[in-house]
């Protein structure tokens, strides 16, 4: 599903005339002004409401897609890690 939607975006780029942006040279973390989501919830938020995904890949699927990604990642903030319980919990 990654490489479609990374050929998906190609296409749109491409349908849209859009050029792309220069390549990042030395640490990419400290670029202030890219444009990309920091987490998940953003990253879902951003996908559920882009026309131009809901148009090609269907407004069905999308829908799916982000509520299951929704429930992941609530089910995965609830797991408490061994080192959360290591380093936090045992130092309380």
């Amino acid at each position: 599903l990654a490489i479609a939607a990374s050929l998906l975006c190609g296409y749109l780029g491409m349908e849209q005339g859009l050029n792309p942006s220069a390549p990042v040279r030395g640490r990419a973390f400290e670029r202030r002004n890219m444009r990309l989501p920091f987490t998940l919830e953003h990253a879902l938020e951003r996908m559920e409401h882009c026309a131009e995904l809901e148009e090609l890949l269907g407004g069905k699927f999308l829908r799916g897609y982000v509520a299951v990604k929704r429930v992941e990642n609530e089910n995965f903030k609830r797991v408490i890690s061994s080192w959360e319980r290591e380093f936090l919990l045992l130092s309380v």
